[in-house]
């Protein structure tokens, strides 16, 4: 399985339309207007998503850090860049963060008196994150998933609490990228239904 996965991944990234032809050879002519569209506008929606990752991942990891190391927790950069990696899971990626932090702070510091340094510590950690998680949830998520999908923010939380009610992890991380198709050939292909035009009218 891994060989036969290799092999077919190596050609497929070495011949980037391979796959694009294929699919386009098997499309009748009605829809290949129609196809196009799809992959143009998925093409540039998911650009747009992954670049907002990026940015999230990257204000995170330089606030978390920034604020780690000027209230003096040591290895503040590995926490801040687990916090934005793990960031990437919506609702459950910050308490990971959080919980790392957590669990680097007491190791790197056993020596400390627990109430006098060790609490005051933990304490200061978790003022960190939770002030990380206001302003992820107040600008940067808004930003990114109603920006980037030109979807609804409640449209994206209820779709990411079913995704992780179904799937689990896997399901809220994949969750808006798949969605984001779904509209996208759903706009091309049942426009006529009016909630497929209501859930559509911004892409």
């Amino acid at each position: 399985a891994a060989f036969s996965i290799t092999f077919i991944a190596f050609f497929f990234l070495a011949d980037k339309d391979l796959l694009y032809r294929s699919v386009y050879s098997a499309i009748p002519e009605q829809f290949e207007e129609r196809f196009d569209n799809v992959i143009n506008t998925g093409k540039e929606l998911l650009t747009r998503y992954m670049y907002g990752i990026l940015i999230q991942v990257t204000v995170i990891t330089i606030f978390v850090t920034a604020t780690m190391m000027i209230l003096g927790v040591k290895n503040a950069l590995l926490i801040g860049l687990f916090a934005g990696f793990a960031n990437i899971i919506p609702y459950v990626g910050p308490l990971i963060g959080l919980c790392f932090g957590v669990f680097v702070a007491v190791t790197t510091n056993l020596g400390l008196d627990f109430y006098t340094q060790m609490l005051p510590l933990l304490l200061k950690v978790a003022a960190v994150f939770v002030t990380m998680q206001l302003l992820d949830n107040m600008f940067l998520q808004p930003l990114i998933f109603s920006n980037s999908v030109r979807a609804h923010p409640l449209e994206i939380f209820l779709l990411i609490l079913i995704a992780g009610t179904i799937a689990g992890v896997p399901g809220m991380i994949l969750a808006i990228p798949a969605y984001t198709i779904m509209r996208v050939l759903a706009k091309e292909f049942l426009s006529e239904f009016k909630v497929i035009k209501s859930l559509t009218k911004h892409l």
